[in-house]
């Protein structure tokens, strides 16, 4: 099968193109014309450049003007987004996402958002509901932490966010078919964004770019000379965050650096003690993902993002359905999961021993050894009798 694209050819290589197509699609004939003399044998190729010439066909070299001729751009009901991690508030100044044929979807911008990673911010119900895929995303946000903008454009994996939308997936509990909903776009520290796809409580990365700092008035910020900018950044941080957060914050700076291993991925199973019956689990990583697994359909395979906080629903020895939420320290999980990479290839297993209502121990396993996890926030409920 032949694909082509004459989205972004020149007028002339665009004619060419079409050209060429049709003479692929068709058996090498010789033809003679009524003027011509018997032996002019017919150029397909030179016919065809006239014939684009003169109907016109040269102007699907334009943006969307392929599509419009070869057939409707694929649309899905879908919305923007925005997110920022919960210790570090930004503010998106603008944000486009442009798709293929010329569209332009705005990400809802101006508002201060510390929402957390990966989580869905605002809900604006932004033009049609059925919107094209975008192929590229521009965007230019201040970091309140940094007293930084940034700014840029990213391209975004048209053809893998066309088949996500086309798929769908299971959504977890009811098993009924999903569709993703939501296009998240990320702020982060030092210039990082990341975009997600979100869905019935699922969320997948789907792209993540660094982009450079840019130079841009402060009115994009706030408009009124009258508020000093560092005043207005020291009360912004005031409000937002907690006194823990900002006491960090004041002491230790925001952690540019430290930002890519947000974005690092790491193969790992999971284990469950026996004395338990594992339910189903809900797992948040620290790259912003959602994941979930039902226990009770299959044996869980191997997970690639470093877990943030899991949820873990199991059935006691005495018949009473738990639920056990995780959140892990995350200088302790990230020094674990380094270590676990230096002792070899082999995916480390994170074990979950339940077996007691009021102590639930987690450790990291590889061929060199365990090591145990005690710094993690656990709290365990009853879900039935």
């Amino acid at each position: 099968m032949l694909l082509i694209s004459t989205a972004a050819q020149p007028p002339m290589r665009a004619a060419i193109l079409l050209g060429e197509l049709c003479l692929r699609l068709t058996r090498p004939t010789t033809f003679t014309l009524g003027n011509a003399m018997s032996d002019d044998s017919f150029n397909a190729r030179r016919f065809f450049l006239k014939l684009a010439a003169s109907a016109g066909l040269t102007a699907l070299a334009l943006p969307g003007s392929a599509q419009a001729f070869f057939g409707r751009a694929k649309e899905f009901e879908w919305l923007p987004s925005e997110c920022a991690d919960e210790r570090y508030p930004m503010q998106l100044i603008n944000g486009l996402l442009k798709s293929p044929e010329g569209a332009l979807i705005g990400v809802p911008a101006g508002k201060i958002i510390n929402n957390g990673w990966g989580e869905i911010g605002s809900r604006r119900l932004i033009g049609p509901a059925q919107k094209p895929v975008p192929e590229k995303l521009e965007l230019a946000w201040f970091s309140y932490t940094e007293d930084r903008f940034y700014g840029g454009e990213v391209a975004l994996p048209h053809a893998l966010l066309t088949q996500l939308f086309e798929e769908g997936f299971t959504i977890p509990l009811t098993q009924e078919h999903g569709t993703w909903q939501k296009i998240i776009v990320g702020m982060g520290l030092g210039g990082w964004t990341s975009i997600w796809m979100a869905g019935s409580g699922l969320v997948r990365e789907v792209a993540r770019a660094r982009l450079e700092p840019v130079e841009m008035d402060w009115s994009r910020v706030v408009d009124n000379p009258a508020i000093p900018r560092q005043e207005f950044i020291r009360s912004t941080l005031t409000r937002r965050l907690s006194p823990d957060a900002l006491a960090t914050l004041s002491k230790n700076g925001p952690p540019v650096s430290s930002w890519p291993r947000y974005t690092q991925r790491e193969r790992w199973r999971l284990a469950v003690a026996e004395g338990v019956t594992p339910q189903y689990l809900f797992l948040r990583g620290f790259n912003g993902e959602r994941q979930f697994h039902d226990f009770t359909r299959t044996s869980p395979g191997l997970f690639d993002t470093i877990p943030k906080h899991v949820q873990i629903a199991y059935r006691s020895p005495s018949g009473s359905t738990l639920l056990a939420e995780i959140g892990f320290d995350e200088n302790e999980i990230f020094s674990a999961f380094g270590q676990a990479k230096a002792a070899g290839s082999t995916p480390p297993t994170l074990h979950f021993n339940l077996k007691y209502h009021s102590r639930i121990v987690i450790a990291l396993e590889t061929a060199a050894g365990r090591t145990a996890l005690q710094h993690s926030r656990i709290q365990v409920g009853r879900l039935s009798p």
